[in-house]
Formats: C-alpha cells, sequence, structure tokens
C-alpha cells in the first residue's frame, strides 16, 4: 500500500516512519515535509520505498503535489503542535485547517482512502470542554467525520493518544528543562495512570495497522467510540496487544 505521512519528524511521527519503512504491508511511503531530513537507516527499515516531498503550505494541494501522491491508499496525519508553542491562530490552522484540507484533496486520490487523524485524549467534538486543545482537536475530528458525500472515497479515523511516551528512537526535546520533566514524568505516569499512557512505538503500529487496513469501522470495544471510528488510549493499548 501506498501510504502519505505528515509530522514525519515529530514525537508521534517518527516512529510512524520507521513503523512504514518495516512493515511489509507499506509499498511506499510518501512523506510530506517542509524540509529535506535524512531517513532513519537500520536492520529491517527499506528506506528504498520512501519519498520525501517538500510542501511548505498545507492548506493547499496543488497539481504539483497531487499529481506525485495519485494512487496512495491512505494517510497517517501526525503533525501537529503544542498549544503552548504558536499562538491561537497557528494552533487552529495548524489543528483544523490543516488536516481538512489534506482529507479533501486526497479524497480525489483513489476510490478508497483511509485518512488516520491523531488528535488527542481530551478532544470533544462538542466543543464544550474547557481547554482549547480539546476544542480544537474537537473541532478537526468533527469536521472530517462530516465531510459531505462527494468525499465518499474517505474512511476516518480519529486516533486520540493519551500521553505519549516516546520511543529510543523518538526525538529529544531541545529544552534541558523539558527533558528533565519527560524522565520525571513518563515513568510516573506509566505506574499511576497506565491506560492514559500511549507507547510511541505501539501508537505507530496501530496507526500504520488502521491505514493499511481495509478501512472497516473497528469492532465494538473498550475505548472505541464512534461506531469504531475513534480510538481513545486504552484502545490504542488493547489494539496494540498491551
Amino acid at each position: 500500500m501506498h501510504i502519505i505521512l505528515t509530522g514525519a519528524t515529530g514525537t508521534v511521527g517518527s516512529p510512524v516512519l520507521r513503523q512504514c519503512l518495516a512493515s511489509p504491508a507499506v509499498t511506499r511511503v510518501s512523506i510530506l515535509s517542509r524540509r529535506q531530513f535524512t531517513l532513519p537507516t537500520s536492520d529491517g527499515l527499506d528506506t528504498q520505498k520512501a519519498e520525501i516531498i517538500v510542501h511548505n503550505d498545507f492548506g493547499a494541494y496543488p497539481a504539483s503535489v497531487t499529481d506525485r501522491l495519485q494512487g496512495a491508499n491512505a494517510c497517517v496525519w501526525a503533525l501537529g503542535v503544542n498549544t503552548s508553542d504558536v499562538s491561537k491562530e497557528d494552533y487552529i490552522r495548524i489543528t483544523y485547517d490543516y488536516p481538512v484540507a489534506a482529507a479533501k484533496a486526497f479524497n480525489n486520490l483513489n476510490s478508497k482512502f483511509n485518512f488516520v487523524f491523531v488528535s488527542g485524549e481530551g478532544a470533544d467534538p462538542t466543543e464544550k470542554t474547557m481547554t482549547f486543545f480539546g476544542k480544537i482537536k474537537g473541532r478537526a475530528e468533527a469536521a472530517l467525520c462530516a465531510l459531505p458525500p462527494s468525499h465518499s472515497a474517505l474512511r476516518i479515523f480519529n486516533v486520540r493518544p493519551g500521553f505519549v511516551d516516546p520511543s529510543p528512537h523518538s526525538p529529544k526535546p531541545a529544552s534541558t528543562m523539558k527533558r528533565i520533566g519527560l524522565g520525571i514524568l513518563s515513568p510516573t505516569l506509566r505506574t499511576v495512570m497506565p491506560n492514559m499512557v500511549s507507547p510511541a512505538d505501539t501508537l505507530a503500529k496501530v496507526l500504520v495497522d488502521l491505514a493499511t487496513g481495509d478501512g472497516s469501522p473497528i469492532p465494538a470495544g473498550p475505548g472505541i467510540e464512534d461506531e469504531g471510528r475513534t480510538v481513545r488510549s486504552v484502545g490504542i493499548r488493547k489494539l496494540g496487544g498491551i
């Protein structure tokens, strides 16, 4: 299968990229990125099937981009940012405008297309939550699920990880204080609130499995909501085998 990936250098996207390169179910990976970067290399990772497509405006998809994506079967949308790192306007653009624009554009790439959106625990499609993060992530989820019949190729999955426990291959925080905080928070949450922890490698496996699946709703179970289209943290852990 041909998978499109965004956010490939981030905490979630980096393990997803490795999973794609290792998975025999993925035959091609088109990475949309604002810049070129070095692909990961180690045993079992096939970098020959990956292509980095430099793309600066994630709100628009001209033919120069979509022509290179034709025939793609799915997208893992792992592009994201913390609310504390950008203005509210930028957060809305990155978290809501970008994935909705991409889903609309990717609908025309294939007759069936799995769009796997990385949301987060606390996302509220009703926007009744008090958190800005929850409102905008929820707004994006709702918009994706409400795309009109003219976008019938899309099979939407909203995946809500809890605290993403980085893998050994995840990028390290630039700030020393953030690295120290992460070193304290990770083991604490694993012990106190394990169901709210989404190990990055487990999350990556679930995201790629959804992308390479047949697009059918996920069977009912803990952490599976919205008729099999939303996967919460406990559901991620279950689907990932932990």
